[in-house]
């Protein structure tokens, strides 16, 4: 396992000093094109904090080796980039946003440490569905609950910004809860709450998902994000989809995997067909679509459009980094960071940004593909819930889909909103870790026991597999030898010559 791990160390050290180096690069030049500009904020003067950051990301790092040493490789340095790239640009975007930015980044990684160290009480949380749920729910609810809609005096649409202010800090608590809903939803599949009807006992998975789907509509008409209440409903019906278990025992039966499918997939396009009920009859939704497929028609509409032209200027290699125009965009450094990247970077530089997403979201199916029972309903999770936030707000920017609130993972703006992205890539090492150490122990198992040396007295026996040793010859020679050695030593008559041959 050694010369594994010294592989693991060496392709982790690579893909950090890989990721130090872009970083870097990308900030000294955003810094040399931001001073071109005499009204611009020089970004020199942040680079502190960018060290602060880069320090903060080897000590993860290291807790990272210590915690999971056999974890997947790859994962931290995708998202040490990501997490890089995006306070550059959002330093770029406003440097006075770089302090509380690094110090988002800080509590991010002392986040992920934190998780992989309460891993070990994750068999207490599976076992309580029920308190993981409400503690979502709460959270999400302590939102801004603010109805999104009409304001039929301008004819502007105002979605909610999903953000709590406590005092000077605003966080999104929506970010973590969507880690507890994933929990609660592998905890339902091993055990169920106490206030369940022993009725429903069998039928807990369908339950579980007809309660997620209640929960993401009523987050549909009271928040206005269609992208939030498809991953609240993905987080908690996936895993209960995908769970393998067959029959049960006691008091925790469930229904035949054949029959729990069907259930399961009746409340998907039951789900969705409430959620097209609600876009056509609500207004606030309705006029939410009609601003996405016609955004001139509304003046609050005019950052969706001022990223479009940010795509639009940005070309094949962008404009350059600190030469772009991100004040023209309201909002960039939280909702339209993608959009900036694009316009300095160019079309090479956002789909780097997107093929990062798409190679960790990969990672996370190859963990889950290997991973056994709920660990591998864990990763199906927390995996889904990363890839499906990134995605969604990556189509709201380009309008492929009306636009969200949701903050874009490890990239833009949001103290709550990165602590969530690291317990849930926390959860995922947890994940690998635990997987290649389950599958070592199985494979030493399995492997026979060590052959005890030649001259060893154990030779002698018969060995436990079967396999008869014979004993080492004697050092004299045998009686067989001797004789055979005796003959040939005989003294041998010479033949007479041909002319003393007797006549015939």
């Amino acid at each position: 396992m050694r010369p594994q791990l010294r592989a693991r160390r060496r392709t982790d050290a690579a893909l950090g000093a890989l990721a130090v180096v872009i970083v870097g690069g990308v900030f000294a030049v955003a810094a040399v094109g931001v001073t071109r500009d005499a009204d611009a904020d020089a970004l020199w003067s942040s680079a502190v904090w960018l060290g602060v950051v880069l320090m903060c990301g080897v000590l993860a790092r290291l807790a990272i080796s210590r915690l999971a040493p056999r974890s997947n490789e790859v994962i931290f340095g995708i998202v040490a980039l990501l997490i890089g790239l995006g306070w550059v640009f959002v330093a770029r975007i406003d440097p006075a946003l770089a302090r509380g930015h690094a110090f988002a980044v800080a509590a991010g990684f002392a986040a992920l440490v934190g998780t992989l160290f309460a891993l070990r009480r994750l068999d207490w949380l599976l076992r309580k569905p029920g308190t993981c749920a409400l503690a979502a729910a709460v959270g999400i609810g302590l939102g801004n609950f603010g109805v999104g809609g009409i304001d039929t005096s301008g004819g502007v649409y105002d979605p909610p910004p999903l953000w709590l202010a406590l005092g000077p800090l605003s966080v999104q608590p929506n970010a973590v809860a969507k880690l507890l809903i994933v929990i609660a939803a592998c905890g339902l599949t091993i055990t169920a709450p106490r206030w369940l009807p022993a009725q429903l006992l069998p039928h807990r998975h369908a339950a579980g998902a007809i309660v997620a789907t209640v929960g993401a509509w009523t987050l549909l008409v009271t928040q206005g994000d269609f992208a939030l209440s498809l991953v609240v409903f993905a987080a908690a019906w996936l895993p209960l989809w995908l769970d393998g278990t067959e029959g049960g025992s006691g008091n925790l039966r469930v229904v035949g995997l054949a029959g729990r499918t069907r259930a399961l997939e009746a409340v998907v396009a039951t789900y969705a067909a409430g959620t097209a009920v609600l876009t056509s009859v609500y207004d606030p939704l309705s006029s939410q679509v009609r601003h996405w497929l016609d955004p001139w028609t509304a003046p609050g509409n005019a950052a969706s459009v001022e990223a479009g032209f940010a795509f639009s200027t940005g070309g094949i290699g962008g404009v350059g980094p600190g030469l772009g125009a991100p004040e023209r965009i309201a909002g960039a450094h939280s909702d339209f960071v993608f959009a900036v990247i694009s316009e300095e970077l160019g079309i090479l530089g956002g789909a780097a940004v997107l093929a990062a997403f798409v190679l960790l979201i990969g990672i996370g199916a190859g963990i889950a593909q290997r991973a056994r029972g709920t660990n591998r309903l864990l990763a199906v999770g927390v995996t889904a819930v990363l890839g499906l936030q990134a995605l969604l707000c990556i189509a709201g920017e380009l309008r492929l889909l009306p636009q969200t609130a949701l903050a874009l993972p490890f990239v833009a703006y949001g103290p709550a909103a990165m602590v969530g992205s690291c317990m849930l890539t926390a959860v995922l090492l947890g994940v690998s870790d635990s997987d290649v150490g389950a599958r070592l122990a199985q494979g030493a198992a399995a492997a026979p026991p060590p052959a005890p040396p030649r001259s060893s007295p154990e030779r002698q026996r018969l060995a436990p597999t079967g396999e008869l040793h014979v004993p080492a010859p004697p050092a004299g020679p045998t009686p067989t030898e001797e004789s055979t050695l005796a003959h040939a030593i005989e003294p041998v008559t010479p033949e007479p010559p041909n002319d003393e041959l007797p006549a015939s």
